[in-house]
C-alpha cells in the first residue's frame, strides 16, 4: 500500500474502487472513504485527529495530481480517483439501486442545498435524496441526527470540506444505523451545480487544474502555493531522508 507523508493510499483503479462502493453497500456496518489531495496530507501533518481518520478509513483515494508526483518522487505507483468523478459514478448507483442518498452540505459554500436538490432532480429524476445546510462542525446535534435517521440514507456524501468533512463521518459512525458507505468530496457538488467550472479533461490530464483554479478563482493563491511548492518540497525531503535513514 503506497503512502505519502504518513500518509496510506489504496491501490486499485476506479473500476475495482466502484466494485467495493457496491460491497461496503452490502455491508453491516457504516464504512468510510476519504479522499485526501496535498493540501489535506499537509493538513495531517499538523493535525494528529485528520492523519488518524484518514489512515483508519476503508479505502483513501489519492484525489489530486500532486499525489502522483509524490508517487513517481517516491517511485511508487498512484492512481488518481477523484472525488468529483467518483461521486457521479455512485449517484448513478443510487438510482439504479434505489438507493438513498443524504448530502451533508455547507451552508456557506458556493451551492444552497435547494440548488443541488434541483440539479439531481433534473439528472437523476428516481434519485431519492435528502440535501442538508449545516455549519461546519464536527459533530451533529441530536435534532440533526433524528432528520438523518428518520430518512434513513444508505450511502451518505459529506461536502463541507477538509477536515469537518471527514471529521463529522469519523465521529458519527454509530449514530446512522441505516447508512452503510459514506465519503467526503469536497465541493464535487458545486461542479454540478455550475456555480464552479471545473478544468477541461485535457487540462485535467496535463496536472495543470491547479493553474485553472488559480486563474477562476485567485483567492486560491495560498492554497494552490501549498499544493504545488511546499507538498513536492516536503516529499522530496522527506524522500531524501528516507533513503539516507536505509543507507545507515
Amino acid at each position: 500500500m503506497p503512502s505519502i507523508l504518513g500518509i496510506k493510499l489504496s491501490s486499485g483503479n476506479e473500476k475495482s474502487t466502484l466494485e467495493k462502493v457496491k460491497i461496503f453497500l452490502k455491508g453491516k456496518r457504516l464504512f468510510y472513504v476519504v479522499t485526501p489531495n496535498p493540501e489535506i496530507i499537509l493538513a495531517a501533518l499538523k493535525d494528529e485527529e485528520l492523519k488518524r481518520i484518514l489512515n483508519q478509513a476503508d479505502l483513501s483515494l489519492a484525489d489530486g495530481f500532486g499525489l502522483k508526483i509524490a508517487g513517481l518522487i517516491k517511485g511508487q505507483k498512484i492512481t488518481r480517483i477523484t472525488g468529483a468523478d467518483l461521486s457521479l459514478k455512485i449517484l448513478n448507483i443510487a438510482q439504479t439501486e434505489n438507493t438513498k442518498i443524504l448530502i451533508i452540505n455547507w451552508i456557506k459554500g458556493l451551492s444552497s442545498a435547494l440548488e443541488i436538490t434541483t440539479i439531481l432532480k433534473a439528472k437523476y429524476p428516481n434519485l431519492n435524496c435528502l440535501v442538508l445546510d449545516l455549519e461546519r462542525k464536527i459533530n451533529l446535534d441530536d435534532k440533526e441526527i433524528e432528520t438523518i435517521n428518520n430518512f434513513a440514507p444508505k450511502i451518505i456524501f459529506s461536502a463541507l470540506g477538509s477536515p469537518y468533512q471527514e471529521k463529522i463521518i469519523f465521529n458519527n459512525l454509530n449514530s446512522w444505523p441505516s447508512a452503510r458507505f459514506a465519503i467526503g468530496v469536497g465541493g464535487s457538488f458545486d461542479f454540478l451545480t455550475g456555480k464552479a467550472k471545473r478544468a477541461p479533461k485535457t487540462i485535467r490530464s496535463m496536472g495543470l487544474e491547479w493553474l485553472w483554479r488559480l486563474i477562476q478563482q485567485p483567492q486560491r493563491i495560498k492554497r494552490i502555493y501549498n499544493a504545488t511548492i511546499v507538498f513536492p518540497f516536503k516529499v522530496i525531503i522527506a524522500t531524501i531522508k528516507g533513503e539516507n535513514k536505509n543507507k545507515e
